[in-house]
Parts: structure tokens; sequence; C-alpha cells
């Protein structure tokens, strides 16, 4: 695993033994933020990370100029693993927590501009994150993208999904109101 580019481009994830953790492939991951850079600005944005595993997704979007970055995860060994990198590359605005993802954004207070999950393909509660998420107030009622990693095999039936990109058994579900009503009226 790498990050892609910005200004930690080329910086190489160590290996790591978790067997908790399905880190997206360096093509999966180049696929999902070249659609993201023509659908959303990342500089200057606030970035959610959740189930974040080894931080590979989230270092991505501070390297391309994420203003800040929370990762959540619930495991201890993640969790180590993410400081160990945030305290390599000195990175300041990075908050890593450990947490349970969906009760975190049931409490969700601050807000951010892009909410990243990649939960295990059989986490049984992936449909009840989608709504949390995707019904909250401060998502309806604002330019909010949320982006979901999840197996080919998932279909959503909610009417903020616009976008489905699939990268081999890999998809990543786009959601956002804004842009899923002017794909309604197109």
């Amino acid at each position: 695993m790498r990050i892609i580019a910005g200004i930690y481009k080329g910086y190489q994830f160590k290996t790591y033994g978790g067997n908790n953790t399905r880190p997206t492939t360096d093509l999966a991951k180049e696929s999902l933020f070249n659609s993201l850079h023509q659908l959303y600005p990342i500089e200057g944005s606030k970035v959610l990370d959740l189930f974040a595993g080894t931080g590979n997704i989230g270092l991505e979007f501070l390297s391309r100029g994420a203003e800040s970055l929370i990762s959540i995860d619930a495991n201890h060994a993640n969790i180590e693993f993410m400081k160990k990198i945030k305290n390599e590359l000195e990175i300041k605005h990075w908050q890593i927590t450990k947490w349970d993802a969906l009760k975190f954004s049931k409490q969700l207070s601050e807000v951010p501009d892009i909410i990243f999950a990649d939960p295990p393909y059989d986490f049984v509660q992936l449909h009840q994150l989608v709504d949390i998420i995707t019904k909250a107030e401060w998502f309806v009622n604002n330019n909010r993208l949320f982006i979901l990693e999840h197996s080919d095999k998932l279909i959503f039936d909610s009417p903020t999904l616009f976008l489905k990109k699939q990268y081999g058994n890999t998809c990543f579900s786009f959601f956002n109101w804004t842009a899923a009503k002017e794909k309604t009226n197109s």
C-alpha cells in the first residue's frame, strides 16, 4: 500500500498483519480519487473515515489537501497502527479515535464534508449505517458526500445514491442529496 498523490505521495505503508482489515487496492483507490476530483472538492474539506482500518484512505484524503481527518475504528491494533503513521509523518490535523463506527455515526456532532466508510463486507448493519448517515438532518440539509466501499453483491435503494463505481468485487457507492436531485432532473 502506498499514498498515490499529494504531499505524502509515495509513502509506503509498513506491512500490517491485522486479520480484521481489507486494505483498498491501489487501483481501486486511484479510481476512487479520480472520480472524487470530478465530483466534490477535497482540498479544504473535513473528512470522516469510518472503519478506518490502516488509515490508508483517510491519509490519501489528507495528502490531497483535506483540512482535517477523523478516523474511527473499533480495533485497538488498528488505532495503534494509525497513530504510529501519524507520529511518523508528524500530522497535526488527524484525530484517531477508538469507537464503534455505527454508534459514532448516531451521535455525530462535528459535521464532516466527506464521510468515507469501509466496513467489513459481512457487516450486518450496513443498510442501517447508510440510513443513519443519509437521513441525518446535517446530511439532508447540506451538500455533504458519503462514500461507501462495499461488496459488489450489495444494492442500495436510497434517494441520495447517485453513482456506483465497481472495480473487481469492490464497489464504491456515492450518496449526496444535491447530486441525486440533479441526476433525477436530467
